[in-house]
């Protein structure tokens, strides 16, 4: 009788040895991005040393110990040697970092940051953003930047704050830095409502709506394959209203009621653009309009003149009474001076092609219509103001634009702009109407192109 040896094998559990992996990656991917935080946390460290260096070389006075301050305030205390400052010691610098911080803010637009921009690959808005969040962060709020240094916070929970940090006036700074050092959540959402409350507690409604109104803006950005964004920024409720108002014309437009958008009873919608599209073109087909405040002419200034002062009556305001006590009823002359007047965009010729004028490049063969095909020669995109369109949008640009076009030479390497003046000639409508008259096609032998279209 033959027994087989048999060879037993211990069997593996798949659960707990796909445990002990998942465990190993979320390990070393903790690791990973701890040290890809310290790494972008010095990179911030670096871009605010560039913009001290760059303000001090571009200030016409002498800022060195201004820029010498900021930058140890803004330094890690550990570098210093003095690694172990904690919230009492950040308080008591409240006063000299909240002047520093405003220093900073004056300087922040008149610093050139373009050589910054091309550094980072970026705009300078972008640059001029990323400087006032490290700002904020570096020196108005040290307690959180040292939680962050000492990886107790991640570097995105970080950034927000310091974002967050440079919409505050330069005195809430302080009490905000101690709030959000005691943020204690896990996760990124909970955090943001967390320090949504906190900014709360530190604004009154009167200075939010201030704030809000104040800081109210416009941005553009354009990306390489021909797509812009526009960004408006300001009161809720009137963004709310010119969203209202785009998608009552696009609801009209979809629904095919075109009488209350001033179309012929004769005629009827047959358009076929979907909601956001019709919301677009009305946005920017809209004529700018809105209101300014104006003024007598002559009146440089409007004060206020109590009895017995002499001064030009086109630029003073009497007082309401002889002490010029009556706040209020003096107010209300002063605001019977200035006067609320509509204006909108001008749609004369002369004055888009001086404010409001765009340029297109278009390359030659580009626009030739030979060369509409798909060769590499006739599909050369063309660029509005810097920025790349597709090249049928560049011709019909160019068809529909200004008579008038410069020829700039470029270098045929790489397409640099040549340093050789942009020539252009315009043909004078009289002497235009004498040449079509006199010659009927182009006098080139093989030509035959019309005069008129010349």
């Amino acid at each position: 009788m033959l027994v087989e040896e048999q060879v037993i094998t211990p069997r593996r559990n798949d659960t707990a040895a796909d445990t002990s992996d998942f465990a190993d990656c979320l390990y070393r991917l903790r690791s990973t991005h701890q040290g890809i935080d310290h790494q972008r946390m010095t990179g911030l460290g670096c871009l605010f040393d560039a913009f001290l260096a760059r303000t001090a070389s571009d200030s016409p006075e002498d800022v060195t110990a201004q820029v010498d301050a900021v930058r140890e305030l803004a330094a890690d205390p550990r570098a210093l040697g003095r690694p172990d400052r904690d919230g009492t010691d950040y308080r008591n610098e409240a006063p000299q970092r909240r002047d520093a911080y405003t220093w900073l803010v004056e300087r922040t637009s008149s610093t050139s940051l373009m050589h910054m921009a091309d550094a980072l690959d970026t705009t300078v808005k972008q640059v001029r953003s990323r400087v006032q969040t490290a700002a904020a962060g570096l020196v108005g709020l040290p307690e959180f930047t040292s939680q962050a240094r000492a990886g107790v916070i991640g570097y995105d929970r970080y950034l927000y704050g310091a974002a967050r940090a440079a919409s505050l006036e330069p005195e809430h700074l302080a009490d905000f830095d101690a709030g959000l050092a005691r943020i204690r959540v896990s996760d990124m959402t909970a955090f943001k409502r967390a320090v949504t409350q906190l900014i709360a507690t530190l604004i009154t409604r009167e200075q939010r709506t201030k704030e809000v109104r104040d800081r109210r803006t416009v941005e553009t950005y354009y990306e390489p394959h021909g797509l812009g964004t526009l960004i408006a920024r300001g009161p809720a409720h009137q963004i709310a209203l010119l969203e209202a108002r785009l998608t009552g014309m696009a609801r009209s437009v979809i629904k095919g009621l075109g009488t209350p958008l001033g179309v012929p009873e004769s005629r009827e919608i047959a358009d076929g653009r979907g909601m956001r599209e019709l919301m677009f073109d009305f946005l920017t087909s809209s004529r700018p309009a809105g209101t300014l405040t104006t003024q007598a002419i002559g009146s440089d200034t409007v004060t206020t003149q109590s009895a017995g002062s002499d001064g030009d009556a086109s630029s003073i305001v009497e007082a309401a009474n002889p002490a010029g006590i009556d706040i209020d009823a003096t107010a209300e002359k002063i605001a019977d001076a200035l006067v609320e007047t509509g204006v909108q965009c001008p749609v004369d010729g002369e004055w888009l092609k001086r404010q409001a004028r765009i340029t297109i490049t278009v390359p030659a063969l580009t626009l030739l219509e030979e060369n509409t095909n798909d060769d590499a020669a006739g599909s050369v995109p063309g660029m509005v103001n810097g920025h790349p369109i597709a090249p049928e949008t560049a011709r019909q640009l160019t068809g529909t634009g200004h008579p008038t076009v410069y020829r700039i030479l470029t270098d045929p390497t790489d397409g640099t702009a040549l340093d050789h003046a942009a020539e252009t000639y315009t043909i004078p409508e009289k002497m235009r109407i004498a040449l079509v008259e006199k010659w009927q096609f182009c006098t080139l032998p093989g030509c035959h192109r019309s005069a008129v279209k010349a």
